[in-house]
């Protein structure tokens, strides 16, 4: 049987309810004062030749700008130490080591992406050759003049670029003094993955970088996944990845080339031929690790499909390939990110 409640119960219990909601009613505004997280962006273009976007979630202007300042900060540090055609001061770089032949106390960065660059070498029958600079080179100069290099001269510097004339034991030395370094398919990759790991370091949970279209992804957006579109060679989107912690770089013929007699003539050289590749018009690679899908992109796009997927399986990575007919051949989980 229920009694009456006495009076002064009734406004003790009154009390308490009344102040439970006003500590319920505090904490919903205090939530919603809270600094939301916002999407920021930022463009650089004085690292790697080329355009980096930087896009992340923060709580205020200050916050990102700080952030994006630490970003700019570290890639161009890594962008002299990798430059092959400038000097900066007294940092020993890739520049000064083709220039003089060998360096004493190179920066480890530089020590670490050259025996990146070995190793990839080996892993992929030399289809990856950082030595391969004095062919690079002049395949630049006649893509800047719109003309063919001389084949004689192509045969002459390939005598040039045998990886085995790398040596490591003390500093870096360069054997053949013909012989000059080129990192355009690490570089990028490599930059933008210690940049990220940079930036996780001091807190920042979730962000992209996209570095020449090579994109690193840690976090996720508010909405989800990051969206990540890949290109079709003859313009537009083929279709889009999410990613959330990976990375997605892309190589293509599509965009540094240029035409000759009707012949386009890009910048991914095959080793083996001294030619631009003709295996695809575009290769796509997913992976945890940047330096990985940059070296592994490039690689693929020198090689015929049933080698590349026996690479990428190594790696634990996905791939997507485009050939010269625009048809579309994607590794067995690539399927997974669409």
């Amino acid at each position: 049987m229920c009694g009456k409640v006495p009076l002064q119960s009734y406004y003790s219990q009154t009390y308490i309810m009344k102040k439970l909601l006003i500590v319920v009613f505090s904490l919903m505004i205090f939530t919603a004062c809270e600094a939301v997280p916002k999407r920021y962006s930022a463009a650089y273009t004085d690292v790697f030749d080329t355009v980096t976007q930087f896009t992340a979630y923060c709580g205020s202007d200050e916050e990102f700008e700080e952030y994006s300042d630490i970003l700019h900060d570290e890639l161009l540090r890594l962008h002299e130490i990798f430059d092959i055609y400038l000097t900066y001061g007294d940092t020993q770089n890739a520049c000064m080591l083709n220039e003089n032949g060998s360096l004493e106390n190179p920066p480890p960065e530089l020590v670490e992406l050259i025996e990146s660059g070995k190793n990839w070498y080996s892993e992929t029958d030399g289809q990856l050759n950082i030595a391969l600079g004095s062919v690079l080179s002049l395949w630049h100069d006649c893509r800047e003049n719109a003309e063919l290099p001389d084949p004689d001269m192509l045969k002459n510097l390939s005598g040039h670029c045998d990886i085995e004339n790398i040596s490591m034991d003390n500093g870096i030395a360069l054997a053949d003094p013909e012989m000059s370094l080129d990192f355009g398919a690490l570089a990028k990759g490599y930059a933008a993955e210690k940049a990220a790991e940079t930036l996780i370091g001091l807190g920042l949970e979730n962000f992209a970088i996209s570095c020449g279209g090579n994109v690193v992804t840690h976090g996720k957006k508010p909405s989800g996944s990051w969206e990540i579109g890949i290109e079709n060679p003859d313009g537009g989107l083929i279709t889009s990845v999410f990613v959330s912690g990976e990375s997605v770089v892309t190589s293509g013929d599509y965009q540094r080339f240029v035409e000759i007699g009707g012949v386009r003539y890009h910048h991914i050289i095959d080793p083996k031929t001294l030619y631009p590749a003709k295996f695809w018009r575009s290769v796509t690679v997913i992976s945890k690790s940047s330096a990985e899908a940059d070296a592994l992109s490039t690689a693929l796009f020198c090689m015929d499909q049933k080698s590349g997927l026996e690479l990428i399986k190594k790696h634990s990575a996905e791939a997507m390939w485009i050939d010269q007919n625009g048809e579309v051949y994607r590794s067995e989980g690539f399927s997974d990110y669409e």
